[in-house]
């Protein structure tokens, strides 16, 4: 059904995966276990999917993807570092099937130094760190390589100033995820998760389709025209993918998801999900909800209550009407962009990630 759209995508991933594995800006970052973790994610591939986005919203405003290269690698790595960073704030082993980063230094450590296990855990922890920091000003490095495709210094420069906005905007979004479970969750409104998802999620990929667009029009009126309309799109894309995030850590299964089911209630996120949950569930519901969040597992029976709980309270269904609006309003903002062959991938890229079950 989708043919196109992964040729599509395979494209775009095997020419921004030749640029980045090709570009030189790690050489020389020491030492060499540093270098080599600085390259480590990006090369792993991954869907591309902010590359894909920018490079299409600038075909579809009647620009050359070719020109947008640069910039595709330099959300790409952007995006990367974020990775980085909330899996040493999530504790994780794994990405994409291999090591984090922190735990992939942390072997290195262990085989090349003396020490403990706890020194070897703190070295990944903080090389790691280091690594996210570095990967940031990879993609800066790359923004500014856009001029050899011919993007002017005026229009980068822009591009950069929005970019520090994006900065503040993502962190902040992931520092309002970590805030959450040291809080009550009876006391976070669902106005303050939109507020997280927005910033944690949504905001790269508004960039990135507003970068796209800036770069085939040669100007950055963000708030203008073609450009807000984008933006639009990107905002209710990102709060539907993550939505539809958050339904299939708990509904998915964890072959195709790829992580634990249940660890946004192990973790006593406050989802769509819960909230909506506690809000529509009678009193005896809600204690039975609040029980079975936060526990130190969860067996294939606490899933299934779970499931139970969201389903018959209706949860389940309101979110899933939720992405559903959101999907349909996002669509809404594509018709309003020239039609050709990039707005048809923009369109079906919508449909698939809110479809996906991955």
């Amino acid at each position: 059904m989708y043919r196109d759209l992964h040729n599509a995508l395979a494209l775009v991933s095997n020419n921004i995966s030749s640029l980045i594995s090709n570009d030189d800006f790690p050489e020389s970052v020491r030492p060499a276990c540093l270098a080599s973790a600085v390259r480590s994610y990006p090369v792993r591939g991954g869907k591309r999917l902010r590359p894909a986005l920018l490079l299409w919203a600038d075909g579809v405003l009647g620009g050359e993807p070719e020109q947008a290269l640069y910039a595709g690698c330099a959300v790409e790595l952007f995006h990367t570092w974020t990775l980085v960073h909330d899996d040493i704030i999530d504790e994780d082993d794994f990405r994409r099937g291999q090591p984090t980063t922190h735990i992939e230094i942390a072997s290195f450590a262990e085989n090349a130094y003396e020490k403990s296990s706890s020194f070897n855990e703190k070295y990944g922890r903080d090389m790691a760190i280091l690594c996210g920091d570095i990967q940031q000003a990879w993609a800066m490095n790359m923004l500014l390589k856009s001029r050899e495709k011919g993007v002017k210094d005026s229009l980068i420069s822009d591009l950069m100033l929005r970019f520090q906005e994006v900065n503040k905007c993502l962190i902040s979004g992931e520092a309002l995820d970590v805030e959450f479970p040291m809080r009550n969750l009876s006391g976070i409104t669902k106005e303050e998760v939109k507020e997280m998802i927005s910033g944690k999620t949504s905001c790269l990929l508004k960039f990135a389709v507003q970068c796209g667009g800036a770069i085939a029009l040669g100007k950055a009126d963000f708030e203008e025209g073609s450009l807000a309309t984008l933006g639009a799109f990107a905002e209710e894309l990102g709060i539907a993918f993550q939505l539809r995030d958050d339904y299939l850590g708990i509904f998915g299964s964890v072959e195709k998801f790829g992580k634990p089911i249940g660890s946004d209630f192990q973790e006593g996120k406050p989802t769509f999900l819960y909230l909506d949950a506690m809000e529509l569930l009678p009193d005896s519901g809600k204690k039975r909800l609040q029980a079975l969040t936060g526990l130190p597992e969860y067996t294939e029976e606490n899933i299934r209550e779970l499931r139970t709980l969201l389903q018959e309270s209706g949860a389940e269904a309101r979110t899933l009407q939720e992405i559903a609006h959101l999907t349909e309003k996002a669509h809404s903002r594509l018709m309003h962009l020239p039609e050709n062959k990039y707005r048809k991938l923009l369109e079906d890229l919508l449909s698939y990630l809110l479809e996906r079950t991955v």
